[in-house]
């Protein structure tokens, strides 16, 4: 949390409305005056905050197949989700059947 803070902090926030197509109403983060990259990460740290904010840091994790070093976000009802997509996660399971195989 104290690392989400800090680079919130990093980026200048100024909240506001906006209504342009296609996407109508939605909230923008930065000043419109902001660079791109900028306006990139004041929104995607606000998003991971509100994420957190509802789900809990818990349902965020690091890929647990092999090789794989991707994020993910579980927002399922049960959370219990391991991998950041499900390539990775059929990967792994077909890795371990074929070795339960073997052995």
């Amino acid at each position: 949390m104290a690392l989400l803070n800090g680079l919130m902090l990093q980026i200048p926030m100024h909240p506001h409305l906006s209504d342009h197509e296609p996407h109508g109403l939605h909230m923008h983060y930065a000043p419109p005056s902001s660079r791109l990259p900028d306006r990139f990460r004041a929104t995607t740290l606000m998003k991971l905050a509100e994420l957190i904010v509802e789900h809990g840091l818990s349902r965020t994790g690091v890929c647990a197949a092999d090789g794989c070093v991707r994020v993910y976000a579980d927002t399922s009802r049960a959370g219990r989700r391991r991998f950041c997509s499900e390539p990775c996660a059929n990967r792994t399971n077909v890795a371990a059947f074929r070795a339960r195989r073997r052995g």
